[in-house]
């Protein structure tokens, strides 16, 4: 599997999605709460073995990301890994 950012992939459309493997997805934020104008980001993990009824475990360990350039909007930058 990847890891570290290795295989993430920005689509403006969901029918760029392969359907023949695994994958993860979430919708970008394009107004995330900012500290000191840098987005940032919480991790949680959380496993699922049920749904009905549900049930799920919270894992005690997560972490915090935050990025070390100021946040925007501007197409140029999307691709740049310290501001997003």
């Amino acid at each position: 599997g990847a890891s570290r950012g290795r295989r993430i992939a920005l689509l403006n459309d969901i029918v760029g999605v392969s359907y023949g493997e695994a994958v993860v997805l979430q919708r970008y934020v394009e107004k995330p709460l900012l500290l000191d104008g840098l987005k940032f980001d919480l991790r949680l993990y959380v496993l699922v073995t049920s749904f009905n009824p549900l049930e799920a475990f919270l894992y005690t360990e997560g972490f915090g990301r935050f990025a070390s350039e100021p946040y925007t909007l501007d197409p140029g930058k999307l691709g740049d890994l310290y501001v997003h």
